[in-house]
């Protein structure tokens, strides 16, 4: 044997001539290859799914919270304005606290869960109204005394959904206060859960933190956390700065008394939850690649024993051992490089199928491909090492005895 092309036509012929045995040889590798790439496309597909619903939802929140045990100072208005001024690219800033109490219902009253924030809550993505507005800047600057409860919410309380203009009465702390209703939002699975929750159930609604507590004689010049809402394009950004301009405006450089957390934190946990369900279901479908490299190893084996006496023939006319060699690994190589490249359309076909019947994104990653095309060549080299050498090793006169 003479150059590399001769080699590679050699083993197509000698695979050509087995055709059957060539299929069952390259099964093994079709199916570990598709199996693994099924999974890895299913598992681009969930991350990109899962975080598509994150970057749909559009913003988010920061929360900043001061420890009381090393500092001493709270959020006014005006540190709370100066806060909200200093930052870029936010929707606006709040006071965080949330408040348990009860609603006075048709026939018996409900415990509620009442948020006091601001009009900026209205740009955190998860509020989308079925009726009426969301309270203004205009409401919390004048502490109206207007709120926002859930489609739920309504129906339990009123009988009806579309309660805008409605009062309702709010208890807390042995207060009770009449709010107006501005807006009813659409359900979310917490409003359902909560509103479903045993035999006690409970809603969730909303109220300019202002107006909240000017009802309830609540001072609002001492909390010791915001929420700072924003887009969660300008998350990373604005990460960056909360801490120093909180310190900058409190004074409080250095104390290391400002704690900062978002949703940032839940988003890398739940990649990292992703990655390592996919690399485990890759992993488990990776031994089926195993499998079928050991099936090129047996097949190979067989065909050197079957070519015995011509690798023989071959050697008494002056055939190297490296040219035995590499002709039974180019063998093994366009095997595994060819049911690889099966196993590619049939792992993308499945992967395709089985994204569009759960609603997944159908992501495939170019570098991802040519990886598997060289793992499956890698795998035919590998494992065709054991038969090649074997080959190349015969001793011409004992293949010649061969029958």
């Amino acid at each position: 044997m003479g150059t590399f092309g001769e080699y590679i036509k050699s083993a197509l012929s000698s695979i050509k001539n087995n055709k059957g045995r060539s299929f069952l040889t390259m099964l093994g590798i079709i199916i570990g290859i598709s199996a693994v790439l099924t999974v890895l496309v299913l598992g681009d597909g969930m991350k990109e799914t899962v975080n598509g619903e994150i970057d749909a939802m559009g913003a988010t929140t920061i929360s900043v919270n001061l420890d009381n045990t090393k500092t001493d100072k709270t959020f006014d208005q005006e540190a709370i304005n100066q806060v909200e001024e200093n930052l870029n690219n936010i929707y606006g800033v709040a006071p965080s606290f949330t408040t348990w109490g009860y609603v006075k219902g048709k026939h018996t009253q409900y415990e509620m869960m009442v948020q006091g924030t601001s009009e900026a809550a209205k740009e955190g993505g998860s509020v989308k109204l079925a009726h009426g507005r969301f309270f203004t800047r205009g409401d919390v600057e004048d502490r109206k005394p207007v709120c926002v409860i859930s489609q739920i919410a309504a129906e339990k309380i009123f009988g009806y959904e579309d309660v805008v203009g409605q009062n309702i009465e709010l208890t807390f702390d042995d207060r009770t206060a009449e709010f107006t209703i501005v807006g009813v939002t659409e359900n979310t699975p917490q409003d359902i859960s909560y509103a479903g929750y045993g035999g006690d159930p409970y809603f969730i609604g909303s109220a300019p933190y202002t107006s909240f507590a000017a009802a309830f004689n609540w001072n609002i010049d001492e909390f010791t956390s915001i929420t700072i809402y924003l887009d969660s394009e300008y998350k990373n950004d604005v990460l960056k700065q909360t801490r120093s301009v909180v310190e900058n405006v409190l004074g409080i450089r250095g104390e290391n008394a400002v704690k900062v957390s978002s949703g940032y934190g839940t988003d890398q946990t739940t990649e990292t939850i992703l990655n390592i369900i996919t690399s485990v279901v890759a992993i488990i479908a990776a031994i089926s690649l195993l499998v079928g490299g050991i099936g090129v190893m047996n097949i190979m084996t067989v065909s050197v024993t079957e070519r015995t006496r011509e690798i023989g023939i071959r050697k008494s006319l002056g055939a190297r051992t490296s040219s035995i060699l590499v002709q039974f690994l180019a063998e093994a190589a366009i095997l595994t490089f060819t049911g690889g490249l099966i196993g590619i359309a049939l792992g993308l076909s499945l992967a395709f199928l089985i994204c569009k019947l759960i609603d997944f994104a159908f992501v495939v990653n170019p570098l991802l491909i040519a990886i598997v095309v060289a793992i499956s060549t890698a795998i035919g080299l590998f494992f065709g090492i054991y038969p090649a050498r074997r080959a190349a090793k015969l001793d011409p006169i004992e293949a010649l005895r061969t029958e």
